[in-house]
């Protein structure tokens, strides 16, 4: 992912849904708990395109099949999430199936309804509540859900439909592409930076924790960073290759002395809790020693002199 690339992905999403739940903001948690079946229904069933009575695919402005986003999102409902809908685990049924979770979402989203729909006898009423204590809000003690009155407590619709997409995404994103529906977000702080250095940082540091706290700092300032803990490790990595700088640390006396002689004439950063740290009488190379401990702002700021 390029720097400045900072899309939203399908598990930004559950997360943005999950703040939104302990921030108690109901209509943003459920507004992006209805897209979920959305983006996994695609995913699932991407075959599901809606077609002409004569068979034939409808295309969209691309030329690509259009997607039957209401079949993908039912069967996806259905297969994937129900069984998170159910009041309890014996339940035969969930509290909402796949059709009706689309209907809510179509009319929450789009028609700004969800409460109580149209007053006629055919409709479907969705009864929507907070703090009910429960999935199912009950009005009447001991009424359940029927088919034209479904009664919802927001943030258990919500918790259950995160659930089921973590479900789903643990078990297939290794074979499914979920970055086909990021939500592609430019950051323009990032666009307007000067690029990083085209040139090979190389960390070399004994305890594998701090080796890589130091690569962390460091690896926006160039495309290149390799972290070793060993001077064999770093010839087995480096080969041909030279590094522009090394940063050397966690060394308990002083870096070995073969490893002078593989630096060479590259610039140093030597990191320790010493005072005056042992080096070579005659270095070879341009040592810069930073006392421990070292804040993030001064190894960089260091760092940014020799690239």
């Amino acid at each position: 992912m390029n720097r400045e690339n900072a899309s939203f992905t399908f598990l930004h999403r559950v997360e943005e849904i999950e703040l939104n739940i302990r921030d108690g903001r109901w209509q943003s948690a459920l507004a992006l708990a209805l897209t979920i079946p959305d983006i996994c229904g695609g995913i699932a069933f991407p075959e599901l395109v809606k077609r002409y009575r004569d068979g034939r695919i409808m295309l969209d402005r691309q030329k690509n099949p259009t997607r039957d986003v209401g079949s993908q999102y039912i069967r996806w409902f259905d297969e994937f999430a129900a069984a998170f809908f159910k009041t309890s685990a014996d339940a035969a049924k969930p509290y909402i199936c796949g059709e009706r979770c689309w209907q809510l979402r179509c009319e929450y989203l789009h028609q700004n309804k969800g409460f109580l729909n149209e007053d006629d006898d055919s409709s479907v009423r969705f009864h929507l509540g907070v703090n009910c204590g429960s999935s199912v809000c009950q009005f009447d003690p001991g009424k359940e859900n029927d088919e034209k009155n479904i009664r919802i407590d927001i943030e258990q619709f919500c918790i259950r439909m995160c659930r089921a997409a973590r479900s789903y995404y643990d078990s297939f994103h290794l074979e499914k592409d979920f970055d086909l529906y990021n939500t592609p977000v430019l950051d323009f702080i990032q666009f307007s930076q000067p690029l990083p250095a085209d040139r090979l940082i190389a960390v070399l540091c004994p305890d594998p924790a701090y080796s890589r706290g130091l690569t962390l700092i460091v690896q926006k300032m160039t495309k290149h960073v390799i972290s070793c803990h060993s001077v064999e490790e770093a010839k087995e990595k480096l080969r041909k290759k030279k590094a522009a700088l090394w940063i050397l640390a966690g060394f308990p006396s002083a870096p070995p002395e073969d490893l002078w002689q593989t630096i060479r004439k590259t610039p140093v950063i030597l990191i320790s809790d010493q005072t005056m740290p042992k080096i070579p009488q005659d270095p070879i190379s341009k040592i810069t020693v930073l006392q421990t401990p070292v804040y993030p702002d001064t190894l960089r700021s260091t760092v940014r002199k020799f690239l």
